[in-house]
């Protein structure tokens, strides 16, 4: 029996230049979410814990691929709770300008009807770090005294830690 679906889990700092959101597809398309399922050679990957799922552009089937074009461009994005676990386990209501969090007012948060994107190129180019650090964000109480720990103060109370 012929496998149709392949998919790949994304690492939590991959962002998804080559993705469209299989949900805004579905929409542009009317057809079910899970006809991807049916699909040959179309690849599919999502976040590890999330199930919002997004499909390789480049890889839909003929009948359908005219939709990319009309599907928002997902360049530097990634998922919302996919930055919060690579941050190290940052909680969600950091996001929400109203929950207080100045941290919200620093990052480019995108909405995609229901879905929440963090554009993770903006806020390593702000902060000027290169594409590959790896970084974690944290009370500053918790962080060590410079130099040993390099750090960026975010907000009042947040600081990102990178290596």
């Amino acid at each position: 029996m012929e496998s149709f679906l392949k998919q790949i889990t994304l690492s939590l700092d991959q962002t998804l230049d080559d993705y469209v959101l299989n949900h805004e597809l579905c929409m542009l398309a009317k057809i079910s979410q899970n006809t991807h399922k049916f699909w040959k050679n179309t690849i599919c990957a999502q976040f590890s814990g999330s199930r919002t799922l997004f499909l390789r552009r480049g890889t839909l089937p003929s009948k359908y691929a005219h939709f990319e074009a009309q599907c928002s461009s997902l360049k530097g994005l990634v998922l919302a709770n996919a930055f919060c676990a690579f941050c190290g386990g940052l909680a969600n209501s950091h996001l929400v300008a109203s929950n207080g969090s100045k941290l919200g007012q620093i990052l480019v948060i995108r909405k995609i009807g229901i879905f929440k994107f963090v554009d993770l190129n903006a806020f390593y180019e702000r902060l000027g770090l290169p594409k590959d650090a790896k970084i974690y964000i944290e009370k500053c109480r918790f962080f060590s005294p410079t130099p040993f720990e390099r750090r960026i103060k975010l907000t009042p109370t947040l600081c990102l830690g990178y290596y």
